[in-house]
């Protein structure tokens, strides 16, 4: 074989392994299983428990939306920027922000639904960007998928519009355990990976 033929058979292996390893912490592959076990444990958890799972992610979310915006308002004060429209902006959308952290803290409940109701709103512009962009790319192959994916997405969108108050209860939290379980399978299958490479 020559050094050519060696070099293109190797070639491969480098570029199909490295680029996803280099996603996750450098951890070795006991680390990864570790890790990739906790998730695929929390996703199970809020599965069998999606309520508490969805106020699990409302209290991250108004911590998440408070330390926002203080550090809008902090940026705001601080900045030393020639417009003050600018720096009025900013501190506007920093009240706005622990002004929505303040109102999902007090309230779970209520939480639950405005935040159900952001998801369904994300849900509804993926699906009408993704129409558009089917029906622009016509008639190129797979456009027909796009098209599907984007009529789900809007149809999951009414769904979820149509199922509050009640569906506020357990969606956010069965989002969160696909999310986990998800992500701890594929962490897993790359600590698998790391570990038949090493020996």
């Amino acid at each position: 074989m020559t050094s050519t033929e060696t070099s293109q058979t190797e070639i491969p292996q480098t570029d199909t392994a490295r680029p996803l390893e280099e996603l996750y912490p450098d951890w070795g592959w006991k680390g990864l299983a570790a890790l990739g076990a906790l998730m695929l444990i929390g996703g199970l958890l809020a599965f069998l428990n999606p309520f508490a799972a969805s106020l699990t992610v409302e209290l991250v979310a108004g911590f998440a939306f408070g330390v926002a915006g203080i550090a809008q308002i902090w940026l705001a004060v601080t900045a030393k920027t020639p417009g003050k429209g600018e720096r009025w902006l900013t501190g506007a959308l920093g009240v706005l922000l622990v002004l929505l952290a303040v109102s999902l803290l007090i309230n779970p409940l209520a939480g639950l639904v405005t935040l159900t109701l952001m998801v369904a709103v994300l849900f509804a512009m993926m699906g009408a960007l993704r129409v558009v962009v089917a029906w622009q790319a016509r008639p190129r192959d797979g456009w027909g998928w796009l098209m599907a994916a984007g009529v789900l997405s809007l149809a999951l969108s009414l769904l979820i519009v149509l199922g509050l108050p009640g569906a506020a209860l357990g969606l956010l939290g069965l989002l969160l355990a696909l999310d986990l379980t998800f992500s701890g399978v594929a962490t897993l299958l790359v600590a698998w990976r790391i570990r038949n490479r090493t020996t």
